[in-house]
């Protein structure tokens, strides 16, 4: 029979006269889809078999292509990307199909036949024959199969009657390729028809599977459930071009596909056969480990929600999750190139893969510490949750928690091994886990790989428990080489990273390093051990270094002396684009660029070279078309070879790739228990109550305003919708009094303030004041500037510093008043001088209250027309004047009382009437106000004769003030409220009106303010910080 009957859905089968890449599959398989959903009973359906000649069935089963493999046709994306055919490919390698003879067929090769034997296809045979022993006897199919099964043989071939099967049939049958003269399976001249026997025969009851066939299917015996495993045992081959695994559900869908390239070190996964290398779902490494003809094992675990991937017991896989239910797992195929040798299945059992039992155990130590930090965070006060995050349990409970869960949410979903003494003591000592988990982020979050690495070196060196210079350097040495550090030279050999840290380790013993490498952090020695120049390169450095240069406020700056900026070489071979050639083909390093010199990588790769050669921090930043470089000096990172500021700089280990993250991470280092102790609050907050994160987080600012990703989290924080307004407003009062006191405190008004210009250009007016860019007029016999202080203010002082000698003018300074046109305040004659080159010009104030400075700049002599000034200083206090704060806002008052609405509409036109001996109203400002008195306009003859003034802020504590008759004005004195109550006894009291007078502030604006004082130094941040509270939803 050359068909079979199935019992399927009907399918729709549109005619198509040419090859279907070229058609509109996409129509076609929704009109599939739609004929599947329409069809409401089974019907038989005749299924044909591919010819031999055109074996695989692809497009559904509507053609047979002559290859097992896909042609390549980019916008048919994974059905069509060269990988091996599949049912529901649309393409053809060499668009050699033919279509199917009839409706819906199957692959000639690839079918079960009713008594369980398994059609392997027609293959070519020789005189040296392909399946060794010879002719065994001349019968039928039945009877050569019967004699395979009572000799433990597992494949068998049919030729014309005669019958071959030996113990290697199932590797060797493939010899001679495809033949296509096969008729009635029975074989032909030269030509086998091979058959796996049933597998109830080759699969014994442990489930395992010896020397199992290529291309053929094998029953997993059971519906698969988490903890359920299969191994492959197999021996690897560098040289194959590839392997293959399947795993089928019922109907011949794949669910997991998994594609071994040996050449290439890798493993691709995808949840669907078509995904081949070029378009992989996952990519994972093999072990480097692995060797060429070396016996290896995959195994393939269900996890409770993913598959997860080992070889040699090494996790591979990243999270790969289930296609369908793991439970309609069915059957698996290996295939595979010449070359590529599977040697046995392990098949699931009632025995769980250790991984599994591991992964649940480790879910369940996160699960438990979980509980933990929450009886000591949920429903606590924030003294409570704070103290028990400064103890050490509680430091120790957060971080263990916090590193687990980054470990088991890692791409490869890892665990931490129970019962490793050095683990445990990482995990166990304070300042380790501290240390370990507060030295900045680590690259694609490979923690697992980091700590495994500290241990390895605590392991090696065990004295690191004992000092901590050695701590900080195993720290930064584990954290830097979670992923590997690429060296110098073409073939750009991997950094050794326990050689790294013992060579740095020696180093300092021998005292020749400077003293960042002494005095930094654990985070500053990141940007040490991650230097890509060898131990010999550094040796060289030191020796070659400049006279003068050889200190930790000069190495920096050696590189210009060190290198030659050359576009081409001596020889007039240009870097760009024949860097090889450039450099002779010689290995590229520090001295290959010292001899034959560079452009600027090479400058600033010497420069960051030569820091490290001394501990001192450094790394090269990228910069639009530019590379420039960092390192520290005298505490603080500093832009070297630069020709921009930090705005355009850039490097990927600092968050969004933004490299002035350099200098906040500095300032969070210099405080590093306020900063380990924000840290700790912004992990607690994910487990507090949502209504309580907002709290927490803020505090969390207050310990150390540098922690960057407190500040984003808080912008979620405080858009929780059960968070209480009256919570907001108790945070944020000390914010908003710390702020005011250095309000009355004299600081440059002009920063971030709006500047404009013709000549120089906004822009440029806009980084000068905030101290980030010079601007430049040229051309200009005379030109003006502008500087808005937004606020009346008192100006102490002005200060301007010069480019060069480009002071060349004659200028006047004028102010703008309230109510008043400019005047002129200051000229170039009231100037004092400091320095001759970027001379800075010293003015002194004046008294009149200013809102707008304005500068007009003249030609001076013979000078070129040329202005130039590179930072710009208003020294002095702005001023805030209050108004009415209490219009239109919520009132309430007492029982028997008329409408209080009439008291806050501005109008004093309509009486309220306390209509009581004792009566009362209270206004909701909605925001914080600094109050500086309540105003009443009360009705002639109505006044009571106590008048008392009760105010807070949020659910705070009250404040009052008595009034003084005739009770006109209450001074509050600047106090700050967000209710006020005026309580009235004495006689019926009746108002036309009353006015709270202050200066109100937003929930955004405090947050702003705090931003503004933490990072006056930091623009960029602060920039950004801004657009994140602007985001805020919050309304006051």
């Amino acid at each position: 029979m050359n068909q079979l009957v199935l019992l399927t859905s009907v399918l729709v089968v549109c005619s198509i006269a040419t090859d279907p890449i070229v058609n509109d599959s996409k129509n076609y398989l929704v009109r599939l889809r739609r004929a599947a959903e329409e069809t409401k009973e089974e019907e038989e359906v005749v299924v044909n078999h591919c010819p031999t000649d055109y074996p695989n069935v692809y497009y559904n089963g509507q053609y047979c292509c002559k290859s097992n493999m896909e042609k390549f046709n980019k916008a048919q994306g994974a059905q069509c990307d060269g990988s091996v055919i599949q049912r529901d490919s649309l393409c053809c390698a060499g668009d050699k199909y033919t279509s199917c003879p009839g409706e819906n067929c199957v692959s000639s090769g690839h079918k079960f036949t009713d008594g369980a034997r398994i059609s392997l296809g027609c293959w070519r045979d020789g005189w040296n024959r392909a399946i060794s022993g010879g002719i065994r006897f001349t019968g039928s199919i039945e009877k050569c199969e019967k004699f395979a099964i009572d000799n433990s043989l597992k494949v068998f071939a049919v030729q014309n009657g005669e019958c071959f099967t030996a113990e290697d049939a199932g590797q060797t049958y493939q010899k001679y390729g495809k033949a296509g003269n096969c008729k009635d399976g029975k074989g032909g001249g030269f030509a086998n028809d091979v058959y796996q026997v049933g597998e109830s025969q080759s699969r014994n009851d442990d489930g395992i599977v010896e020397n199992p066939v290529k291309n053929a299917k094998y029953s997993l015996g059971k519906d698969l459930e988490p903890g359920d495993f299969i191994d492959v045992h197999g021996i690897y081959n560098s040289r194959s071009e590839f392997g293959i695994i399947d795993i089928f559900d019922g109907s011949d869908n794949i669910l997991i596909h998994i594609l071994i390239k040996p050449g290439w070190q890798h493993i691709y996964l995808n949840s669907r056969f078509g995904g081949g290398f070029g378009n992989p779902q996952y990519d994972c490494e093999l072990p480097k480990t692995l060797q060429s003809n070396e016996d290896f094992v995959m195994r393939i675990v269900m996890m409770d929600e993913l598959y997860k991937i080992f070889v040699n017991g090494v996790n591979l896989s990243h999270k790969f999750p289930y296609r369908a239910p793991i439970s309609t797992s069915k059957y698996i195929v290996i295939r595979g190139t010449d070359g590529f040798k599977w040697n046995k299945f392990i098949l699931p059992r009632t025995e769980k893969a250790e991984q599994y039992k591991e992964f649940r155990a480790f879910q369940s130590s996160i699960e438990g510490l979980k509980k933990v930090i929450l009886k000591n965070v949920v429903g606590q006060s924030l003294l409570d949750v704070k103290s028990y995050a400064s103890s050490t349990q509680g430091s120790l409970d957060v971080f263990q928690w916090w590193l687990k869960k980054q470990i088991l949410e890692n791409e490869k979903g890892g665990v931490l091994q129970f019962g490793d003494e050095t683990v445990d003591w990482i995990l166990a000592n304070r300042e380790a886990l501290e240390m370990f988990m507060t030295s900045g982020d680590i690259k694609g979050n490979k923690y697992q790989e980091a700590l495994e690495i500290l241990r390895d070196l605590i392991q090696e060196d065990p004295a690191i428990k004992e000092e901590a210079l050695r701590l900080r350097l195993a720290v930064a040495t584990a954290i830097v080489f979670s992923s590997p550090v690429d060296g110098f030279g073409f073939k750009r050999r991997k950094i050794d990273w326990m050689s790294r840290y013992h060579t740095y380790m020696r180093w300092s013993q021998e005292g020749i390093l400077y003293s960042p490498f002494y005095e930094g952090t654990a985070w500053h020695l990141r940007f040490v051990v991650h230097s890509p120049s060898r131990e010999e390169e550094h040796l060289w450095v030191r020796e070659n270094t400049p006279e003068g240069f050889d200190n930790p406020n000069k190495i920096g700056d050696a590189c210009h002396q060190m290198i030659s900026y050359k576009m081409n070489n001596d020889d007039g071979v240009s870097i760009h684009p024949h860097t090889l050639r450039y450099y002779y083909y010689v290995p590229i390093n520090l001295k290959a660029w010292h001899d034959i010199g560079g452009v600027c990588g090479s400058i600033s790769t010497m420069a960051a070279g030569m820091c490290h050669a001394y501990g001192v921090p450094a790394a090269t930043v990228g910069q639009p078309g530019h590379c420039a470089y960092v390192w520290y000096r005298n505490d603080n990172w500093q832009l070297g070879n630069s020709v921009s500021d930090w705005a355009e700089t850039f490097h990927g280990d600092m968050y969004m790739g933004r490299a002035y993250f350099f200098p906040v991470m500095n300032e969070a280092q210099k405080n590093l228990e306020g900063y380990r102790l924000s840290e700790k609050m912004r992990i607690i907050s994910r487990l507090a109550n949502p209504e309580d994160r907002f709290e927490i987080l803020e505090d969390a600012t207050t310990e150390c305003p540098y922690n960057f990703a407190v500040w984003l989290d808080l912008e979620g924080a405080i858009n929780e919708p059960n968070l209480q307004k009256e919570t907001v407003q108790n945070v944020l009062l000390p914010t908003l009094l710390k702020q005011r006191e250095k309000e009355t405190q004299v600081s440059d008004i002009a920063r971030e303030k709006v500047g404009t210009s013709e000549c120089f250009g906004d822009d440029r007016m806009k980084k000068l004041l905030v101290g980030l860019g010079s601007v430049q007029c040229k051309d200009q016999e005379t030109f003006d500037f502008e500087v808005d202080l937004g606020k009346p203010s008192t100006i102490k002082e002005v200060k301007i510093k010069w480019i060069g000698f480009n002071r060349g003018v004659e200028y006047g300074i004028y102010a703008l008043g309230e109510d008043s046109d400019y005047v002129l305040v200051r000229t170039h004659k009231d100037e004092k001088v400091e320095g001759w080159w970027y001379p800075l010009i010293t003015l002194d104030g004046w008294d009149m209250t200013t809102t707008k400075i304005k500068f007009h700049m003249t030609k001076k002599g013979g000078r070129a027309n040329s202005f130039a000034i590179t930072k710009l200083i208003v020294m002095g206090v702005c001023h805030d004047f209050p108004d009415d704060m209490s219009k239109g806002k919520p009132v309430k008052a007492n029982p028997g009382s008329s409408d209080p609405v009439t008291l806050v509409d501005g109008t004093n036109s309509t009486i309220w009437n306390g209509n009581s001996e004792t009566s009362w109203f209270e206004i909701n400002l909605k925001r914080i106000c600094a109050l500086d008195d309540i105003e009443f306009f009360w009705v002639d003859g109505a006044k009571p004769e106590n008048v008392k003034v009760v105010y807070k802020v949020g659910s705070g504590q009250d404040a009052q003030k008595l009034g003084e008759d005739p009770f006109e004005k209450v001074p509050l004195s600047m106090d700050c409220g967000t209710t006020v109550r005026v309580e009235m006894s004495g006689g019926n009291a009746a108002l036309k009106g009353v006015k709270a007078c202050g200066i109100s502030h937003t929930a955004k604006n405090i947050l702003k303010m705090k931003v503004s004082n933490a990072y006056k130094d930091f623009y960029n941040v602060e920039m950004f910080l801004y657009t994140s509270i602007n985001n805020m939803t919050y309304e006051d």
